[in-house]
């Protein structure tokens, strides 16, 4: 059955390659000539990533490339600007000072948008994301949103303040219509969280969008994402450059490109984040602006 479905993705995305024109691009000289002197003659782009986030951006146990959404995204970018790709592994939150320490060219690997890291460097938003509501296969079509849970039990994990906030505004809209309150369970860990779902505790499991896609690739016949991308609450998954660098706006217009010809669509569909596809590709725009 597995085997089956990965072959049909296989062949669904190779469409959709076939159609982009300029899919799998080769170097695009009037890009290329926009790359800064100094790092179109070292020929190489150096990306901090934290290299543990799939689908968006991490390693495979034995090999020594990320791959991922967003890694499949800077190939394409790296060849159409004849740049080659060195990763450069760093934590999370190490990835920013990074950047204004000049360790890297960019910093990648799941970063999120805010106002307040914008005073620090620049963003390239490059995929919508946030945190989506995982539910067992059968009540696929029972649970589109959060409003569906008046009266009922979610699980996720505790110290999400996000999260929670929007569950509580989402119960108070429930409990206003005459209908009864969300319950939410939090617990320490994701897994243990998520394990609720799967015994039956809870009806729905809020976690990360990009994390729930990846567990429902491994396991396509037991879990879906509430209406199929649903986001509880937005945010906007982006690349990070150092303030003023002439790659911001080049990679703006690169992917942009890739937006128009079919690429864009085709690399996030490979990875099954098609839903998180962004309609244009923006720079310093949050989720908050949305």
């Amino acid at each position: 059955m597995q085997n089956t479905k990965a072959k049909t993705a296989s062949v669904l995305v190779s469409a959709i390659l076939a159609m982009a024109g300029a899919a799998q691009a080769d170097v695009i000289p009037e890009l290329a000539a926009k790359v800064p002197a100094k790092l179109r003659e070292a020929g190489v782009l150096t990306v901090g990533s934290q290299q543990t986030f799939p689908p968006v951006e991490y390693r495979r146990e034995g090999e020594a490339v990320p791959v991922g959404v967003s890694a499949s995204l800077l190939a394409e970018i790296a060849e159409r600007l004849d740049l080659k790709l060195e990763y450069r592994q760093a934590e999370y939150s190490a990835l920013i000072p990074g950047l204004e320490a000049v360790r890297f060219d960019m910093a990648s690997g799941g970063i999120s948008d805010t106002e307040e890291r914008e005073e620090k460097v620049d963003f390239v938003n490059y995929m919508m994301s946030g945190a989506s509501i995982l539910l067992r296969q059968e009540d696929g079509e029972k649970y589109k949103s959060i409003m569906d849970f008046c009266g009922d039990t979610i699980s996720t994990m505790l110290g999400g303040r996000t999260i929670m906030t929007a569950v509580e505004a989402a119960s108070a809209d429930c409990e206003a219509a005459g209908k009864g309150v969300i319950t939410a369970e939090q617990l320490p860990g994701a897994p243990d969280a998520r394990m609720q779902l799967d015994l039956k505790r809870v009806n729905g499991y809020i976690g990360d969008f990009p994390a729930l896609v990846y567990m429902i690739s491994n396991m396509p016949d037991q879990y879906v994402i509430a209406d199929g991308n649903y986001l509880l609450v937005k945010y906007v998954t982006s690349w990070a450059f150092p303030k003023e660098s002439a790659l911001t706006a080049l990679f703006q217009e690169t992917v942009q490109g890739m937006v128009e010809d079919g690429t864009y669509l085709a690399i996030l569909s490979e990875w099954g984040m098609q839903g998180a596809a962004l309609p244009e590709i923006s720079i310093n725009l949050p989720a908050s602006k949305r």
